[in-house]
């Protein structure tokens, strides 16, 4: 009798998991309803389950070897989006522990864009660091050539500015970076070489810590409005 009851109670906390993830999509919130409902019916009932450790944990997700398709370097497109045009935090590290990735149009105020710098060729980089207790780290930089009124304009115009930013690879994938809350700021160097063969150039860099979620893939889907470069 007691191991059919067993095999009850099993079934009506994975039931119960199933149907809280089918629900909310929420792997983590599933088990804590599969463990608070193993737990109800232990009390309830006087029998009590024996589950190896880590049973409620997320799994893990295995990464396969990618080939074939192009996995190219660089990035040849950047748009800056000011955090106050967002209307709210729309990536969380529960969106990327479920899905890896966003998809659907970036939430920006009516009426609000996204503005395209044009940075050098070859100079667009970003990177980004997973530390233990420390979460995520982003960052982003590029030059711009020369230094004129437009680059002079621009930095004071991005100076202590709180921005998000889109880049572009050079295989047309797009990522995410900043949140509403957790903002870039760039910082910028201007350099003017000593030999007439090298070129004066700007060098605008930008880099943050404390994400809960790495640098976010966006879908193909994803759309948002640009200004036009006049």
């Amino acid at each position: 009798m007691n191991k059919f009851l067993k095999m009850a109670m099993v079934f009506l906390s994975f039931l119960a998991g199933v149907s809280i993830y089918a629900y909310t999509g929420n792997p983590i919130v599933s088990g804590l309803s599969m463990m608070s409902t193993s737990a109800g019916l232990q009390m309830l009932t006087g029998q009590y389950l024996e589950f190896p450790t880590g049973a409620f944990t997320v799994p893990l997700v295995g990464l396969k070897r990618k080939t074939q398709n192009p996995q190219l370097g660089g990035s040849k497109r950047l748009y800056v989006i000011l955090t106050e045009d967002l209307l709210n935090e729309f990536v969380d590290y529960n969106l990327i522990l479920s899905t890896g990735q966003f998809a659907g149009a970036i939430p920006l105020a009516p009426g609000k864009m996204a503005v395209e710098i044009e940075a050098w060729y070859d100079t667009l980089k970003w990177d980004g660091e997973m530390k233990t207790g420390g979460g995520f780290t982003q960052g982003v930089e590029f030059d711009v050539l020369g230094f004129d009124k437009d680059i002079a304009k621009a930095m004071a115009l991005l100076y202590e500015t709180p921005v998000n930013l889109i880049v572009q690879g050079n295989d047309n994938s797009l990522y995410y970076f900043g949140d509403k809350y957790i903002p870039f700021m760039f910082d910028a160097k201007i350099t003017n070489p000593p030999k007439g063969t090298e070129r004066k150039r700007v060098t605008f860099t930008a880099k943050n810590d404390g994400y809960s979620h790495p640098i976010v893939p966006l879908a193909n889907t994803v759309t948002f409005a640009v200004q036009a470069l006049s």
